[in-house]
């Protein structure tokens, strides 16, 4: 028989790795479907940006594990990280926001985690990517800013978020509620007054997604006329409401130093090359710098940083 699962010891082995987690009932995941394909139909995008983000917030349960009974969903604080790279002799360095370094590795490490913490208990866990941002905002973990981040008390904006899925039943207290606005962006425009692209609206609350510099610089198409070369500051994302925003004002953002790129390793990635094409050492670095979120568009950004 099952031991009944000590819920708080597994929060608890979470902290000690690091992240601040809660939990909900599996079956709230139907609730939270219906909630991201209502914003996704009155968010006013074209077809080809509504079916992108369909795409990224579709997500189906892992095969290995069922019944699913409960999610752990977690956040862990990032740092901003930083990479040097020399072209003809010259050195660049380029920022790339926290929750890019770790990005396909920390989720895996928070379900390692929560699996070790419920075997004792007979239960298991898997990884699974279901729209992040919104079921952490239904569980009370985190709340939604103007310009559409989530924010963790403590941690402000600049972490990461994973989840789990599990077998092990849900506690009796688990949380699911309407997603709550941080109360300051009632009066605050500080957000607003910093997208350089008009993406953060005082008349709604929703992001004007197709203006996100983020939303831009992640996708694989050309650079659209509209966007001037001079907003571009990081390699990927951006990172202009976050700094500007009170909630992160308490927050103390660790800067890594900068991992550094020869000539080599830098016509390397500005050419887009996969991890298949390079030297075990540089792929390292890639990953430590949050270089190796995709090649392909990190190379364009990257150039047009340079080129600027």
């Amino acid at each position: 028989m099952k031991a009944s699962v000590q819920w708080h010891s597994v929060i608890q082995a979470l902290a000690a790795a690091g992240w601040r987690a809660c939990v909900v009932d599996a079956a709230r995941l139907t609730d939270l479907r219906t909630r991201v394909a209502a914003v996704l139909e009155s968010s006013g995008l074209s077809d080809s940006a509504a079916a992108r983000l369909r795409e990224n917030v579709a997500f189906g349960l892992p095969d290995g594990l069922a019944p699913a009974r409960s999610v752990i969903v977690g956040a862990l604080p990032r740092s901003l990280t930083q990479a040097t790279l020399t072209v003809d002799g010259a050195e660049h360095t380029v920022r790339v926001p926290p929750h890019y370094a770790g990005y396909f590795t920390l989720p895996d490490e928070m379900t390692r985690a929560a699996d070790a913490a419920l075997a004792p208990f007979g239960h298991r866990a898997e990884g699974f990517a279901p729209p992040l941002k919104t079921l952490a905002a239904c569980a009370g973990l985190a709340r939604y800013g103007r310009n559409n981040i989530s924010y963790v008390p403590g941690l402000g904006s600049y972490l990461i978020l994973a989840a789990c899925v599990t077998d092990a039943p849900p506690p009796e207290d688990a949380k699911w509620a309407e997603p709550l606005q941080l109360a300051r962006c009632e009066r605050c425009r500080a957000c607003l007054r910093a997208c350089p692209a008009g993406a953060i609206r005082a008349d709604r609350f929703v992001l004007a997604t197709e203006r996100c510099l983020t939303f831009v610089n992640e996708d694989s198409t050309p650079f659209p006329e509209w966007v001037d070369p001079a907003w571009h500051t990081c390699a990927v994302g951006c990172l202009r409401c976050q700094q500007v925003c009170p909630e992160n004002a308490d927050v103390d953002l660790v800067v890594e130093p900068a991992v550094v790129f020869d000539e080599g390793e830098s016509a390397a990635i500005l050419t887009g090359t996969v991890s298949a094409g390079l030297a075990p050492a540089t792929f390292a670095k890639l990953e430590r710098s949050g270089l190796d979120y995709s090649p392909e568009l990190i190379a364009r950004n990257l150039r047009a940083l340079i080129g600027r």
